[in-house]
């Protein structure tokens, strides 16, 4: 009797069509978790993908470095920009020098003459004072029209360290006329304070590649000594 009523429960046309509902529809609301889990593990992975390339697209891909040259030429050391926490004074030695060449030379060729101003201005920054003071100056000695009358030879003779951030620049200005006759020399004395900022763009990349700006400079006509 026991197993014809439970034959009889199991071949009941509810039963069979309940456990076909269930057989049926559970197959398919598992198949949906398992999607389900894989579309939310599909999205996170995106969003790691994405955060990431955002990241690293965000990053600096331009990293200046400082290559530091002998006498002759050849390159001694090579090193990242960021690791030069304060310049070689050799470095700030050599870029002063060539910045007082630079801003008071004056050459009968224009190519360059205009290449001496554009290294000049390469060290300086429109909001500091220096800036100013080289201006001033360009506008009352334009040196394109004074080499219609006459050349001036710079040679530094010392560039020497006050502080940190300070240096004492002398040098001797030699004119000639334009007919190749000696003008009588003078000396001169500057006082330049400098900051390294760092910061490179490609107007100054090429002339200026430490970053080393010169925040103050004033000089003046040294009348004492032989020249």
């Amino acid at each position: 009797m026991g197993k014809k009523k439970e034959t009889q429960q199991v071949s009941s046309p509810y039963l069979l069509a309940r456990r076909e509902w269930n057989e049926r529809y559970g197959s398919y609301i598992a198949r949906a978790k398992v999607w389900r889990g894989i579309a939310l593990t599909s999205l996170v992975i995106a969003a790691v993908a994405v955060g990431g390339v955002v990241y690293f697209a965000s990053q600096n891909k331009l990293i200046p470095y400082i290559v530091e040259v002998g006498g002759d030429g050849q390159p001694l050391k090579a090193y990242y920009a960021e690791e030069a926490q304060t310049l070689d004074q050799r470095i700030v030695r050599a870029q002063l020098a060539q910045f007082v060449q630079d801003m008071r030379s004056v050459s009968t060729d224009v190519a360059v003459q205009r290449r001496a101003v554009e290294r000049a201005y390469a060290h300086l920054s429109a909001d500091m004072p220096a800036y100013t003071a080289v201006n001033e100056w360009f506008r009352q000695n334009v040196p394109f029209e004074r080499a219609a009358e006459e050349t001036v030879v710079v040679e530094v003779r010392q560039v020497l360290p006050l502080s940190d951030k300070t240096w004492r620049i002398e040098w001797v200005e030699r004119p000639r006329s334009r007919n190749g006759e000696s003008m009588p020399a003078t000396r001169w004395t500057g006082t330049a304070t400098i900051v390294n900022s760092g910061e490179l763009n490609p107007q100054t990349l090429l002339y200026n590649p430490t970053g080393l700006y010169i925040k103050d400079f004033d000089w003046s006509r040294d009348f004492s000594g032989n020249n």
